[in-house]
């Protein structure tokens, strides 16, 4: 199977979502930053599976999301902190807290337009389990 086959083609490519998601994560890895492309925006029929695949990625996401975090998407920045961040176990999300709390603090306006701040912030909360 090729990696093409493992990354959606289109917005309604749930196939390609569970063929990735029979890879090992070893083998998933090089798949990551094709595979968030497609969480930028939640309406996106495929955006959430691929949301559920990434969250159990763990720190080789790390270095994805905070390349992310740090951009000019803001779109972007609050789907991700939405679909995955927000629901990393907390040991994932401890090296990403500094970049939320910056988000969370001190946004810049396409980030405050976007509410990435909001979504920060409650991501930064401590979630009722």
């Amino acid at each position: 199977m090729t990696a093409n086959a493992c990354i959606p083609a289109d917005k309604h490519d749930i196939a390609a979502v569970h063929r990735a998601a029979a890879l090992a994560p070893e083998a998933r890895a090089p798949l990551l930053p094709g595979l968030l492309e497609w969480v930028q925006d939640a309406n996106w029929p495929v955006a959430r599976p691929v949301a559920d695949l990434l969250v159990a990625e763990g720190a080789a996401l790390l270095p994805h999301l905070r390349a992310i975090l740090n951009g000019e998407d803001a779109v972007w920045k609050y789907w991700l902190i939405e679909l995955v961040i927000a629901r990393l176990p907390p040991p994932d999300l401890a090296p990403l807290r500094p970049l939320l709390e910056r988000l969370a603090t001190a946004p810049g306006p396409e980030d405050r337009a976007e509410e990435v701040h909001l979504a920060a912030r409650a991501a930064l909360s401590p979630q009722p389990g």
